[in-house]
């Protein structure tokens, strides 16, 4: 062999066992990447897996809130159909929600579902901070709703709710012991909002009258103030009367001139404000002299009418006749008189410009002496209000049903037909 092919053969041998070890250190590192990246990319699958598992309902429902939020009205149909305390509490939800549910299209569709569930609202004793319950139809159950005590108002005297509508409520009380006049308040108990209206002109001799009109535009109300000015000829003869508005679309009183006549106390009411709203009027009872009672209305036009009550004979003994304890009521959208006798009652239906006799029943209670200190009615339903209970008898099936006690004894109560709203007190301002 060539002595150079010697030499190289004694090089290769010499350092075999060195290459040797060094592709074997280059195998075993090669097979530790091969295994550490198939670890790493089984970690980052797993890792992957449990993100997806842990997000998966959230990421479900954000993506069908989205779809809910993108469809408007499918939106605002089911947040309208929750309870006003619920969606209130939505509001923080983020931006898109709190506009969505702050704006006058949002609150149509809520009071319209609301509408859907009426109730009752009621204040079972005159107080100075004013405890309202809700009562279902049908249970009579006593639920606090709120309690109605606003600041600035006149600390002296109780307050009085003297009408409901589209979950608003309007309140009075007296000023003072040396002024009759009253504060009048409209307050949303759903929402804890109250407002103090600004004050009308001073009423001498006797306090005044208010009346609260609604029109089909929920933002839209007035409500009327007949008050009394003096007297026709320097003190001497009958008293003067005049009527002021306040609408929610001013937020100001405006005098629309004098009255004939100033309503009256009704039965056991404490103020001259007793009154209905039906079929786009306001009706007060002026007097309930026989054959010759009287009541006086007003429409949203600011229209004054006078009325005459349905006629009695006075053949009939003084106890069949119009009695004081005569209520207006609004009964299935109509007006409707409602005059208790000794033991049974007359109900009637105002009907194309004239009286209609529609009910004679027999009273329950009567023979236990309870008087009736307030009336109602929710629909076909009319809800009687006695010292210790209440009564509801339906004009479909002329039934009469005991119901629940308050939880204290009544005093001054107030009870009308209610329904839960997201409506400012502002009106003025909703858009």
């Amino acid at each position: 062999m060539h002595r150079y092919e010697r030499r190289l053969w004694c090089i290769f041998f010499s350092i075999k066992p060195f290459c040797l070890v060094l592709m074997g250190v280059w195998c075993l590192l090669a097979l530790f990447w091969s295994l550490s990246d198939g670890y790493q990319g089984q970690q980052e699958a797993n890792k992957k897996m449990v993100e997806t598992r842990a997000q998966h309902r959230r990421r479900v429902t954000s993506q069908t809130w989205g779809k809910v939020e993108g469809a408007e009205d499918v939106f605002h149909d089911i947040l309208s159909r929750l309870s006003v305390r619920s969606i209130r509490s939505f509001k923080t939800v983020n931006r898109y929600w709190h506009a969505s549910i702050s704006n006058k299209h949002f609150a149509t569709k809520q009071l319209a579902q609301s509408r859907k569930k009426p109730s009752y609202i009621a204040c079972p004793r005159a107080d100075k901070a004013m405890k309202l319950y809700l009562l279902k139809p049908g249970k009579f159950n006593y639920r606090h709703h709120a309690t109605v005590d606003p600041p600035g108002r006149s600390a002296d005297h109780n307050m009085h709710m003297i009408a409901s509508f589209n979950g608003l409520v309007c309140c009075i009380n007296q000023l003072s012991d040396e002024n009759e006049d009253h504060q009048i308040w409209i307050c949303n108990p759903s929402t804890e909002e109250t407002m103090l209206l600004p004050q009308g002109r001073p009423s001498v001799w006797t306090e005044p009258s208010i009346g609260v009109a609604y029109g089909p535009d929920i933002s839209d109300y007035k409500i009327f103030r007949i008050f009394c000015v003096g007297r026709r000829n320097a003190g001497k003869g009958d008293y003067l009367y005049e009527c002021e508005v306040y609408s929610s679309s001013s937020g100001a009183w405006r005098g629309i001139g004098p009255v004939l006549h100033l309503p009256m106390y009704v039965c056991f009411s404490p103020h001259r404000s007793a009154h209905v709203f039906a079929g786009g009027k306001i009706y007060w009872l002026v007097s309930l002299e026989d054959p010759a009672g009287i009541m006086l209305s007003v429409d949203m036009e600011e229209n004054f009418e006078v009325m005459e009550l349905p006629y009695y004979s006075t053949d009939l003994r003084n106890e069949d006749r119009i009695t004081v304890t005569t209520y207006l009521i609004n009964l299935g959208g109509s007006l409707s008189l409602v005059v208790l006798h000794v033991d049974y009652f007359d109900v009637w239906e105002w009907k194309e410009a004239s009286w209609v006799l529609v009910i004679e029943d027999y009273l329950p209670f009567m023979h236990f002496c309870e008087i009736v200190l307030f009336m109602t009615s929710l629909e076909k339903e009319i809800l009687f209000v006695t010292e210790s209970r209440l009564w509801t008898y339906h004009l479909d099936t002329r039934k009469w049903k005991k119901r629940g006690r308050p939880p204290t004894r009544f005093t001054n109560p107030a009870i009308f037909p209610f329904t839960e709203s997201l409506l400012p007190c502002k009106l003025s301002v909703f858009k």
